[in-house]
Order: structure tokens, then sequence, then C-alpha cells
């Protein structure tokens, strides 16, 4: 068991500022990118999505090849039926709740109330599925994340690391080519591009291929330097902080599930990867101040049921996938891991479900939200 050195804290709080001044700045949600498209053919956030993805992948690839990281390092988690109904009820979840994991951290970090409490209600659902694991379902759900077994990522196979990463990506840039031209597609490159020019920080929104690129790389480093980047499992572990003030550690000790949330750190407490969602927090918030957008903006009580409805499914959800959307598109889907693949397909055919047939209308509903604002004098 080794302690968390400060300099493991200092990397996080960059890395974690970057994530959320550069979510911000894009207004990069990822339920938003399978909704928009459902509801009205919108796709710029879905490319941003497939960007990032790509930029994962080749940086994985990258840095297994030159032995920057390690194939052990990848995160991959055991395949099997709990992926599907996991990522199902996480994408039906975050679309009642009106954003992914990392949408609510950013848009909390602007101002919006109604996405602290969709935090706060995935955190209360990551503490329930503890309680609930044990004692009631450890022998019939899972093995807790820490403790199971590693999953399969393609980059096991016994191929050069770059190969996989380099034919999926070109086949994407293949299929962009014949939709756009390659006229089209080096001007996508310019046009993203065009945000960095005069002082982009003042600037309120930036090109979404453009942030997804970046995101892409910052990702990577991480992967190296540090971890692969989640959220709901740091979430829960600082949950688990705050249990343990009131109950004692003991609490915390022994449930089998938060046990195990805590099994690489030294003692019960707040490690880089937490530091990391605090910070992403503070990126948006200074985004935002920069660019004139932060407000203060209070939820009509209407509001309330789908933001703590839907919070609490992802806090489930997430532990039953396991992991976020960020976990398994970015980790996991660049990490080539079979499980996350099955996760993200699981969340994008609950977006759907919950776009197409639950709600009829989703843009009034979520995405042009009114919100009462009360601007702090």
């Amino acid at each position: 068991m080794e302690f968390f050195l400060i300099d493991m804290f200092i990397a996080a709080a960059i890395f974690g500022f970057l994530y959320g001044f550069l979510l911000q700045k894009a207004d990069f949600c990822f339920v938003a990118s399978v909704r928009d498209f459902v509801s009205v053919r919108d796709s710029r956030l879905g490319k941003g999505v497939l960007i990032l993805i790509a930029t994962a992948m080749m940086g994985w690839g990258i840095s297994l090849t030159f032995g920057w990281s390690t194939i052990g390092e990848v995160w991959s988690v055991p395949i099997g039926f709990t992926n599907l109904v996991g990522g199902l009820l996480f994408g039906i979840g975050m679309t009642i709740a009106g954003s992914c994991a990392s949408g609510a951290l950013y848009r909390a970090g602007m101002g919006y109330v109604q996405f602290w409490i969709v935090i706060i209600s995935m955190m209360i659902g990551n503490i329930l599925f503890a309680l609930v694991y044990d004692p009631w379902t450890a022998n019939y759900v899972q093995q807790p994340l820490q403790l199971a077994e590693s999953g399969f990522s393609l980059f096991q196979l016994n191929l050069p690391f770059l190969l996989l990463p380099i034919l999926i990506v070109g086949v994407m840039i293949l299929i962009t080519i014949r939709q756009f031209g390659v006229k089209g597609f080096f001007n996508g490159f310019k046009e993203a591009a065009m945000d960095l020019k005069g002082n982009p920080l003042k600037r309120s929104h930036w090109d979404i291929r453009l942030v997804a690129f970046l995101l892409g790389v910052i990702a990577t480093v991480q992967f190296i330097i540090m971890s692969s980047i989640s959220i709901t499992g740091p979430e829960t572990r600082m949950v688990g902080v705050a249990l343990s003030f009131i109950f004692g550690e003991e609490f915390i000790y022994n449930n089998t599930y938060l046990n195990q949330m805590f099994a690489s750190f030294p003692s019960i407490g707040i490690g880089p990867e937490e530091t990391l969602i605090i910070f992403i927090v503070l990126g948006a918030f200074v985004a935002s101040l920069l660019s004139g957008s932060f407000r203060l903006r209070l939820p009509k009580k209407k509001r309330l049921p789908y933001a703590i409805g839907g919070g609490l499914l992802m806090g489930i959800s997430s532990r039953l996938a396991p992991g976020c959307n960020i976990a398994n598109v970015v980790s996991g889907v660049g990490g080539l891991s079979i499980s996350s693949i099955i996760v993200v397909i699981g969340m994008a055919v609950g977006v759907f479900i919950a776009t197409a047939y639950i709600f009829k209308m989703p843009l009034l509903l979520f995405q042009k939200m009114d919100f009462e604002d009360d601007i702090a004098s």
C-alpha cells in the first residue's frame, strides 16, 4: 500500500482544471450527442465524441507502443450482462437528469443548481448500491470493481499496439472524406483552429472538434503519468469519506464494496482522483467567469424530480455497469476494452429509448430548460 505523493495531487488538480475548462468551453455533453441526433438530427456533439474516442484510441496505442504505459494499466472490467444492463440504465438516467456525469460537473461549475442536485443524487445512488450489495446481492450481481478480475482489451491480442487504432481511425477518416470530400475534411481542421485566434479565454464557445481532440490528448497524458480518468468511482469514495466522519471508519471497512473502493488507499480519505473531480468543477467555473457566462441558476420545482430520479439511477447503474460515460468512452473504448464497448452501446440505446419513447419532446424538457435565475448581489 503506497502513500500518495503531493506531485500526484498537483497533477490531478491540473488535469481536472483542464477538463472542466474545456468541457465548459464546448458545452460537451455525451447524453446530448445521442439525444440531439435522435430528436433533431443534430450530429455536432456526436462528431466531437467520435473525435475524442479516436484521439484516445491513438493515444493509448502510442503510449503502449513506446512503453510509457503497460497493458495492465488499461481500464477493463469483466465482460457480463451487467455491462449492458448498467449501460442501458445509465443512458436512461442521464437523459432523465438532463446531463451525463461529466456534463453535470461542468454545469455545476457554471452555476446550475439543478446539476449540483444531480451530482448529489448520483453520489447517493452510488452508496445505495454499496449498501444493497453488502449483504444482499454480493453473490448474485458481480464482484466489487477493484476485486474483480481484469476484463479483455483488444490491445491484448498478439498484434502491434498501434495496428487496430490506425485501422479503426483510418476507417473513420475515410467515411468522413466520403461524406464531406477531401477539401471539406481539411477545412474542418481550419475551422476548428479558428477559435484559438484572438483571446480564446474570453470566447464563450470553442469548436467541439478542437475541444474533443484536446480532451483526448490530456486524457492520454493522464493515462501515462497518473491513471485512467473516471468520475463515479471517485465520487463514490468522496461519499465514503463523508460517511466515515459520521459513522466511523469501521462502517466503511465492514462494507465489502466500500472497503474495496479504498483498497489502494493508505487510509480513508481524499486521493488524487477525487481532487481531479473537484477541480473539474473549478475549471468550468473559471472558464464561465472568463467568458461572462457564469450565473447562479435555480431550477423550477417541476425539474427537481428529474434531477433527483435521473441522478439516483445514474449512480446505481454506474456501479452496476461499472463506470460512467467518461470512464467507458475515454478510458474504456480508448483502451479497446470489450466491456466498455458493451456499456457504451447500452448507454446509447438507453438515451435513444428515453428520447424517442419516454420523452416525446426532449428538447423542450432538457436542452432548452427555463431556469429561474438568481444573480447574487
